[in-house]
């Protein structure tokens, strides 16, 4: 396995994006990670999948790990033209190979977003505890964050439990003393563009027709399965597959039981090579 990064001008600062390369790929997966976290906690992910022959690139967004930009902030203003970015840059360097998008939990967020815009650069999708529930914050805090952010929209007032992202303490200690991960809260503008969003693209899943594949842990303490089993009813696709892990917390593929959620995908995407 080759390792690769290099860098984009992006919307709003540059990106930083890295690979994990097999000597001859036969299909590429991109990932879109979570809030406050950054491309290099998928590299686990990405062994499993370089063995199977895919390239797997994923990109820091804006704000993120080694990318520039003010820490956990942004929205789809950049999002989506960013990650588009690193597709087209992706594509030239693999032509005429599948890809596929997986994200995870707010990376789920705007997979779902890109996809949505960009359906046909893409061979499938995949989306892991997708950030479409408002449980994160109180319900009667969100259209106060959402006016608040419109004057001030750097100030950082809620955010998740950095202890709920996994069963196992080891993960969550992780997590914390990554430097390159943020552990305080987002800012508003970057709440208030997820939020404002979410209702919209649960209800636009019903255009996606390109194989989707599902995953969620039912222990899920900040995105509620629920929101994966609505999508699973809303997305119009003759080729979806759904997997509920029961007892697996956020971060599926860093649960003690993630063993099976890595197996899955491998399944899946083999499937649909």
């Amino acid at each position: 396995m080759e390792l690769a990064e290099g860098r984009l001008p992006g919307v709003l600062a540059e990106l930083f994006w890295r690979a994990w390369l097999p000597a001859q790929p036969t299909g590429v997966v991109l990932v879109s990670h979570g809030l406050g976290e950054h491309s290099g906690r998928y590299a686990h992910l990405a062994e499993a999948l370089t063995a199977d022959g895919w390239a797997v690139y994923a990109l820091d967004h804006a704000g993120h790990g080694l990318s520039g930009g003010r820490r956990v902030d942004g929205g789809h203003g950049n999002w989506v033209p960013d990650l588009d970015l690193l597709r087209l840059h992706v594509a030239a360097r693999h032509p005429g190979l599948p890809l596929f998008l997986l994200g995870h939990s707010m990376g789920g967020h705007i997979a779902l977003a890109y996809a949505l815009a960009h359906q046909g650069a893409l061979t499938g999708l995949v989306l892991s505890a997708t950030a479409l529930s408002k449980q994160a914050v109180p319900a009667a805090l969100v259209p106060v964050m959402t006016a608040v952010a419109k004057v001030a929209p750097t100030l950082r007032l809620a955010g998740i439990d950095i202890a709920d992202i996994s069963s196992d303490p080891k993960v969550v200690e992780g997590f914390r003393l990554d430097p390159l991960n943020y552990t305080g809260y987002p800012t508003l503008r970057l709440g208030a563009a997820m939020f404002g969003a979410m209702d919209d693209l649960a209800a636009r899943a019903r255009e996606l027709t390109l194989p989707v594949l599902l995953q969620h842990g039912s222990a899920d303490r900040i995105t509620t399965v629920e929101v994966t089993r609505a999508l699973a009813r809303t997305i119009a696709s003759s080729d979806l597959t759904v997997e509920i892990y029961d007892g697996l917390w956020h971060e599926i593929y860093n649960e003690p039981g993630g063993g099976r959620p890595v197996m899955d995908l491998r399944d899946w995407l083999a499937a649909r090579r």
